[in-house]
This record gives structure tokens, sequence and C-alpha cells, in this order.
């Protein structure tokens, strides 16, 4: 099933689009966000082709797992169907630039309640860092809990990670990236609430989330479109957006569990990314001289119809053996 929904916000500047002309012209801004929900049908039925200059694709909360929420009745969700739907979506508008992104809360805590390390997890979280390298995001936010999870990851000597905060800084963490696509520069920052773990994450600082316009500005001096990844901090998010209109896009990443609408803030497209992304999020964005002019965006279910990415599903079934053998070791059969 395929919804649309045009935002209130988006009728009404139709409506005063109608209106007698101001003596000085408004500022550009997008003229409008349709929304989409998509549940049901073959992998080929849920891709779109509506028109885009730029295409966002983005997941988050998965809490250090590659794999399907598990539920019983429609496990949905897993890095394998993410990649899955990407690549089918791109093959079908090869000549539209495209970011996938996470925006947080990507690794878990490996700490136990009883403070001592759990090496299942931490071992769960080493083959989240593979897995994403084999997946190619463009740029992951560090939430507190990822703060957690980096800080007890053993030693890795391969490729960084696109890591990016605004307000969390460390080791390997960048305060954005810009990725160059199809002649557009595209900008990408995130923030995190401040929020409280088990692990100790010494060598790592959260400030808070709503301090970070410096660096919203500095990135928007290098990039014609920029994106802000925000998990647990939707409050920071909508005061930077509404401080900061160079911010094209808001991803809010809250534990959401339930479709939501899109919306404007000002000259801000804000969307919701599902929990554990066992909806995919792709934003199809319209632009004019680096100003969004309007968006599509969408939520996909990932359940069973959508087939896994070989590549993927071989880099999930070798960390689940693993993870079957270190947990048995751990806890018996």
């Amino acid at each position: 099933m395929t919804v649309g929904r045009l935002s209130t916000v988006g009728m009404l500047l139709a409506l005063l689009a109608c209106a007698p002309k101001p003596v000085a012209p408004p500022m550009p801004g997008p003229v409008g966000v349709v929304g989409e929900l998509v549940t049901e049908g073959p992998l080929k039925q849920r891709i779109s082709t509506a028109a885009a200059d730029l295409v966002v694709y983005y997941g988050a909360e998965h809490k250090g797992s590659m794999e399907t929420c598990g539920c019983p009745k429609s496990p949905r969700g897993s890095f394998a169907r993410f990649a899955a739907y990407v690549e089918a979506s791109r093959a079908a508008a090869p000549d539209v630039p495209s970011i996938q992104v996470n925006a947080g809360y990507w690794l878990q805590d490996a700490m136990g309640f009883d403070g001592q390390l759990r090496s299942d997890l931490a071992l769960q979280n080493a083959w989240m860092v593979r897995g994403s390298r084999t997946l190619g995001w463009d740029a992951l936010n560090v939430s507190t809990n990822d703060l957690a999870g980096l800080a007890t990851l053993p030693k890795d000597d391969g490729a960084p990670l696109p890591l990016v905060s605004a307000n969390a800084s460390g080791p390997g963490i960048n305060r954005w990236v810009v990725i160059n696509r199809g002649g557009l520069r595209i900008g990408i920052t995130g923030i995190t609430g401040v929020g409280a773990t088990l692990t100790p994450i010494d060598g790592y600082t959260v400030t808070d989330p709503a301090s970070s316009g410096a660096v919203i500005d500095a990135l928007a001096a290098e990039a014609d479109v920029v994106v802000l990844l925000a998990e647990g901090a939707t409050d920071a998010a909508r005061e930077l957006a509404q401080h900061h209109p160079a911010i094209d896009l808001v991803i809010d990443a809250a534990t959401h569990h339930e479709y939501a609408d899109p919306a404007l803030l000002r000259h801000t497209a804000w969307t919701t990314a599902n929990y554990q992304t066992m909806r995919i999020g792709e934003v199809r964005m319209r632009l004019a001289d680096g100003v969004v002019t309007g968006a599509l965006a969408r939520q996909i279910d990932l359940d069973p119809e959508i087939p896994d990415e070989p590549a993927m599903l071989a880099v999930q079934r070798q960390a689940r053996a693993e993870l079957d053998r270190a947990q048995q070791a751990l806890y018996g059969p």
C-alpha cells in the first residue's frame, strides 16, 4: 500500500501563492513536502522514480545489530535488505545523485549492569563496524550510546568510518563530511542528546546539542546542501532549524515506532527515522541554485518481500555464526 500526504505547511504555502505580492520577495525555501508510506508489494513496486536532484537514503538506531528486528510475524529491517533497496532504487534512476546516512545509535553499549564488559556485545559492535564498511554509509552520526560502543571496541586497523558529530568529540569523529555527487557538495553533520551510559567514555566529550550553530554555519560555507542527523535530540534539532536556515534537511531519530508525516520548519524539510530501521527512509529532493524547492519523503517497509543483497547477507551470516559461538561459550547451549 502506498499513501501520499501533502504537509499542512505545504498547502498553506500554496494558498499564500495566490495572495498579492509583497514589495520585498520572500526568502527562497521549500514549497512543499509530500510524505509517502509503503508497506507492501514486491521490491520493484516499492521503488519511486519521482523526479529528484538528490536522494537521501537513511536509517537509524540499529543498536548493534545488522539483522532484522526479530519480530515473530514479520521480521523487518537488516543491512542486507537496506542494501538491496538502495541498489534497486539507484538502478532505477542511475543519473540521480544519492547518499546513504545513519542518524545514530548504530552501536550498542557493551557494559553490563554489573559493571563488567560483555564480550559478546563488544564482538557484535566489532561486526557492526565491518558491516558498515560493506554497506558503505556516507556518514554515521555518533550518539552518546555510540560513544559507549566505540569506547569498548577492540583495536581496529581497517579503513576509518565517516563518523560525524557537531557536539560529540573524540578519536575518529569529524565535525562534518562533505560528499561530492553530481556536481553537488552535500554537507552532513549530526547531534546527539547528552544521555547516560553504563560505560566510561574517557577521551570523548559531549556538549549541549543546541549550541551547535557555529558548526552548522561553518559547514554551510562549504556545502550546497546541508543535512543534519539528530539522535535523541529532537528539541535541539528543531531549535537549530529555526535559527539556521542553511539546514536543508533534518533526519530525527528518537525511537519513532510509527510513521509520521514530514514537515517544513521555515526553510528546512523535517522527517523521522523508523526505530531499528524496520523501514528505510528515502528523501527525494528537488533543488534550484542550492535551495530545496520540494521533497518527497518516503518510508518503505523492509519486510520479507524485500530480498537480501548477497554481499551484505554474507557478512551478516558470518557475524551470526561467530556471535552464536561466542554466546554459547559464555552462556552455554
